[in-house]
């Protein structure tokens, strides 16, 4: 069954909004795909087809699908750290935002005085490059990462901490995601889930992931 698409009055209805980064705000691939090549290359290593990359998962399980699976764990753990040592250093200049996002985030925070979170499984130091890049960072009153705070966390870990440290409740509260792995972080937590279907996620996986609503592009809040 498909799900209803979240208008802009249903969102007003909400306290805080918790954004998912890659295939939710940011369209992170093709510099993702680019630091690939290049560690794969840095290790005179066969370049994999980039086209069976799937973005969502962590960073190991990625280079592991990538390779075919069954790959040798000490081979991803250095191939994972050259890669980082790229991406992170990387300008980001093609990781657009999605279209409408800008004016999506403008009128949650300035216009409506929302409370704004990111939930991301990307490390902070990419995370925060990239959202001062894309010139976002001013409007999220929290962002937490996979290793915010020293230790690594899961999805629905963030978004606890996020409703502790805002002060809000979760029935007030709603996610933007692009896989099922936000999806169902959000059911656990309590909270209303949004999932997001020209991300990274496919459309049939999402829906079947339950979530209370969906959202096929950001222009409709910006009209």
């Amino acid at each position: 069954m498909m799900r209803e698409v979240i208008t802009y009055s249903q969102l007003e209805l909400f306290e805080c909004i918790i954004f998912d980064l890659d295939g939710t705000l940011c369209d992170t691939i093709g510099d993702i795909k680019r630091s690939l090549s290049d560690t794969f290359l840095c290790y005179d290593y066969p370049l994999p087809d980039m086209e069976r990359l799937r973005v969502g998962p962590p960073l190991s399980v990625m280079i592991d699908e990538l390779l075919g699976g069954n790959t040798d764990k000490a081979f991803i753990e250095k191939i994972a750290a050259e890669y980082r040592k790229y991406y992170e250093a990387s300008e980001y200049e093609i990781s657009p935002l999605y279209y409408g996002v800008f004016e999506l985030l403008l009128n949650l925070k300035i216009a409506a005085g929302k409370k704004l979170a990111i939930a991301t499984l990307k490390r902070e130091a990419s995370t925060l490059r990239l959202v001062d890049r894309r010139k976002i960072g001013k409007f999220f009153d929290k962002i937490f990462c996979c290793d915010t705070g020293g230790e690594m966390q899961s999805k629905d870990q963030m978004i606890a901490q996020i409703i502790s440290q805002l002060n809000v409740v979760p029935n007030k509260t709603i996610i933007f995601g692009d896989s099922v792995s936000d999806i169902t972080a959000g059911q656990k937590i309590g909270i209303k889930t949004v999932a997001v279907l020209f991300g990274y996620g496919t459309p049939e996986e999402l829906i079947a992931a339950n979530p209370d609503y969906i959202c096929n592009n950001y222009l409709i809040y910006s009209q």
